[in-house]
């Protein structure tokens, strides 16, 4: 068998098809081991929205309070209870490092097709700063769903509009979402 396969190479016609042959399976080894991006780091960021509801209650109070000092200082305005409602959770956008690995083959058959596979992989990893706490790049406040302010100054129409003129402003709320009501004595 040796003996014939050496005839075989032998003939010039044979060895060109040989090296051919050779040089297509050291591409494809090539190919399949080699990854065409060494493996670069692309940084992306991922949201991460705070379940906690405790979170964004202590929210409300903070808004609350902090809205109801300044009301009170308003001319005619007197006492106040404000109470907010947030539709949303607090959203952290956290730092990531992305790894992706390509992979790809290319097998060509006798009749002349072929056949191209790629195989991408990609990984993903919190960035973490001081051991294991999440780098975070950007934080979103809760979204509010309404105002609702009771006011001793309320009956004034004029005092009314400015209360709801100024919570629309201070919390970038539309004018319908926020209700003003007169406070009982």
């Amino acid at each position: 068998m040796a003996e014939s396969l050496n005839k075989w190479a032998k003939d010039d016609k044979n060895k060109k098809y040989v090296i051919v042959i050779g040089l297509i399976l050291v591409l494809i080894i090539l190919l399949t081991f080699l990854p065409l991006n060494n493996g670069h780091q692309q940084p992306v960021a991922t949201v991460v929205k705070q379940a906690a509801t405790k979170d964004n209650d202590d929210y409300e109070t903070t808004l609350e309070k902090k809205l109801a000092n300044m009301l009170v200082k308003m001319e005619g305005v007197g006492s106040v209870n404000v109470m907010v409602t947030t539709v949303s959770n607090e959203e952290k956008v956290l730092a990531e490092d992305t790894t992706s690995h390509t992979q790809r083959t290319e097998e060509k058959d006798q009749s002349g097709g072929t056949r191209v596979t790629e195989n991408i992989q990609l990984a993903n990893d919190v960035v973490l700063q001081n051991g294991n706490t999440p780098y975070v790049i950007k934080e979103y406040a809760p979204e509010i769903k309404g105002v609702f302010i009771l006011a001793e100054g309320a009956n004034d129409s004029v005092v009314k509009n400015q209360i709801i003129d100024a919570v629309s402003k201070l919390l970038d709320v539309p004018v319908h979402k926020i209700s003003v009501e007169k406070k009982k004595n």
